[in-house]
């Protein structure tokens, strides 16, 4: 049977790994870097690994592990997939000519040059 930790919220919508993890630490009330440390053994010294930009199959699956969230879902947690699902969620969302004349009122209203 697997290991759960005691806290483990489940991640927000559009959230990166990275992120994640820093709100799992401050869950804990601990420092990101300890936790990465302690919790998944990232080295202190290893700050691109803290990035989650290319997790490592092995840190993916103790953070699966430890928090019950499927390796597949903590994948498409990095910022270029959550990017790209992103837009992909907004060409959506202006593909229906309400929402894309909602978008563009927005927009000329507070990012118009003239105001």
């Amino acid at each position: 049977m697997p290991r759960r930790w005691p806290l483990h919220p489940k991640p927000y919508d559009y959230e990166t790994s990275e992120r994640y993890v820093r709100r799992l630490a401050e869950t804990y009330g601990v420092s990101f870097e300890s936790f990465c440390l302690h919790a998944l053994g990232i080295p202190r010294a290893d700050s691109k690994t803290r990035q989650f930009k290319e997790p490592s199959p092995e840190i993916l699956s103790r953070l699966s592990e430890d928090t019950g969230i499927p390796i597949g879902q903590l994948e498409q947690m990095s910022q270029w997939r959550l990017f790209n699902r992103l837009l992909k969620d907004l060409e959506k969302y202006l593909a229906v000519p309400e929402n894309y004349a909602k978008f563009e009122s927005f927009f000329n209203r507070n990012f118009s040059q003239n105001s």
